[in-house]
């Protein structure tokens, strides 16, 4: 069965996350608008409007960021019982499979795992390519000879580069207990190590026995309520 609330998230996460990062791989395109070096050139951009369109690029990318951060804050608590509750459940997916002793009957538990993972890499991935797009500009600021640069380009440069070293700890983070980057899948498969070794110790444990018998059941009942409906279906027919 789909989980309905998970898609509900996904989607809403995503189409932020993706949205934030078209707009700053737009100031990145405008960046790449200016003179190589950012020297003003006869016929070409002239030194007051080259340093126009960096206050305008460094405002933006503030404001992005800013924009980024209350994001952050706003679905912290969410995406945190998101990746919780999708940890939790792979790990028991996989365990009640090797429970029932026979893993490669059980394709629709193998589908939910497949759909989590995706859910997960799919946040993660988002999250990634924000970071990416957001830091990329300081390569771009850092290839600049400034020695010979005018005083208001030069002071320009470095407002840029000390504003993002102020933003650059504006990650997308599960309430504040981790941020959501590339380094988090590591992170979650030794979690996911730890827990299936944990579940696997406490496998005669009353409460997971009993978990083990009610989903057992669940599924039992499931099945002869779909097995019925369908010989009758067959049998109208």
């Amino acid at each position: 069965m789909p989980y309905m609330m998970d898609y509900v998230i996904i989607i809403t996460v995503f189409f932020y996350l993706t949205n934030i990062e078209c707009r700053f791989q737009t100031l990145n395109n405008f960046w790449k608008c200016l003179p190589r070096g950012l020297v003003s050139i006869p016929g070409g951009w002239t030194d007051s409007e080259l340093v126009m369109l960096m206050e305008s690029i460094r405002l933006l990318h503030a404001e992005l960021s800013l924009l980024f951060k209350i994001f952050s804050r706003s679905y912290g608590t969410l995406l945190l019982a998101f990746f919780v509750c999708c940890i939790i459940d792979v790990i028991y997916l996989i365990y009640l499979m090797i429970e029932l002793e026979n893993v490669i009957r059980h394709v629709p538990l193998h589908m939910l795992n497949i759909q989590i993972v995706l859910f997960l890499m799919s946040v993660i991935l988002a999250a990634t390519w924000i970071n990416e797009k957001k830091i990329k500009i300081v390569s771009y600021l850092r290839l600049i000879p400034i020695s010979k640069l005018p005083v208001e380009i030069k002071m320009q440069i470095k407002m840029f580069l000390y504003q993002i070293s102020l933003l650059e700890s504006n990650e997308v983070s599960a309430f504040g207990f981790f941020n959501i980057n590339l380094n988090l899948v590591v992170s979650i498969v030794m979690l996911l190590m730890t827990g299936f070794s944990t579940i696997l110790q406490m496998k005669n444990h009353p409460i997971i026995l009993a978990m083990v018998n009610n989903t057992r059941i669940y599924h039992s009942h499931w099945e002869n309520v779909y097995a019925s409906n369908y010989s009758k279906r067959f049998t109208s027919e």
